[in-house]
């Protein structure tokens, strides 16, 4: 018993050295403590922890009702209805983008038609991927037999026509365009309000309409969620470049990306430009981000500039 005790005594004693001496060495705590993230450290970005920001613009009445009221029942509640109609998504006010190309009056070509170029241009610069633009075209009475029979009867319904087109801001092109006629059922007496055609008739029913919306917004939204995060570069200086997102992104020091070159700027129909995707030219690495842009490293490539556009490797 007595010689056991002294082996268990020898090995104690030999591991506390050990430990002691692994301590003095290495001169850190038996403690471990948690990095900080830095422009060292790499990271690899995905589609899941990079925020995908659209702007949705205002607007326009192209139909007989009022601005007033227009303004109120359809201006003031896209914004919520279809946030809420997008989840994962982080849909931008028009005043909130910082450009005035957005927030206000769209740019148009000589033809009246919105110039899609310089949507794409103010969206690299406000760092979207995707603008949305649209307009109410109508707000029509329709009666419908329904029922069989001797139980036959007339439904009333709304039928709001809208054109809703999403822009790349990449490209320029659209990537998504709609003409959505959806049908709201409404009372006898809001339906001959309606087909009085007078200003302010939708008003009998303005909140079966914001409900509409949230229904035409998840239309919308399951198309471009498919749309992939990009970043733009917004200035270049030496081995270094801006990006114009930032936190609101979700971009962190460390992420590498590709960039790639803005490729050439072609001409279509009605006076419109495009941006054609160009080829890959070089990796970056963020190394100091702020709210609404951030700072890249040049890692790979020489033409890395003005008008690239970064991706997610």
């Amino acid at each position: 018993m007595i010689a056991n005790r002294r082996v268990y005594g020898v090995y104690t004693t030999v591991f506390l050295i050990i430990v002691y001496l692994s301590f003095f060495v290495s001169g850190c705590s038996l403690f471990t403590t948690g990095t900080k993230s830095g422009a060292n450290d790499t990271l690899k970005p995905s589609g899941n922890n990079l925020v995908k920001r659209i702007a949705l613009t205002k607007f326009e009445n192209k139909s007989f009702i009022g601005q007033d009221e227009f303004e109120e029942i359809f201006q003031n509640n896209l914004f919520l209805k279809f946030e809420k109609a997008c989840p994962g998504i982080s849909l931008i006010k028009p005043e909130e983008t910082g450009n005035n190309s957005l927030s206000g009056k769209l740019p148009k070509t000589g033809s009246g038609q919105i110039d899609s170029f310089k949507i794409a241009e103010a969206g690299r610069e406000a760092g979207m991927i995707a603008v949305i633009t649209g307009s109410l075209i109508d707000i029509a009475g329709v009666e419908e037999k329904r029922g069989f029979l001797l139980f036959e009867r007339s439904q009333s319904f709304a039928r709001i026509d809208m054109i809703i087109n999403v822009y790349d801001a990449a490209t320029g092109t659209k990537i998504y365009e709609e003409s959505i006629k959806q049908q709201i059922e409404i009372a006898e007496h809001e339906y001959d309000a309606l087909m009085g055609k007078t200003p302010r008739c939708v008003m009998e029913f303005k909140e079966k309409i914001t409900d509409a919306l949230f229904l035409i917004g998840k239309s919308v939204c399951s198309n471009i969620k498919k749309q992939p995060w990009q970043g733009f570069v917004i200035s270049g200086q030496g081995g270094g470049i801006t990006i114009s997102s930032g936190e609101n992104a979700g971009l962190k020091t460390g992420m590498v990306f590709d960039a790639y070159d803005a490729g050439k700027i072609i001409s279509g129909a009605d006076g419109q430009k495009f941006f054609m995707p160009g080829q890959k030219t070089g990796t970056v690495k963020i190394t100091d981000v702020f709210m609404d842009k951030a700072e890249a490293a040049i890692l790979t490539g020489d033409n890395i500039k003005t008008g690239s556009v970064i991706k997610i490797r």
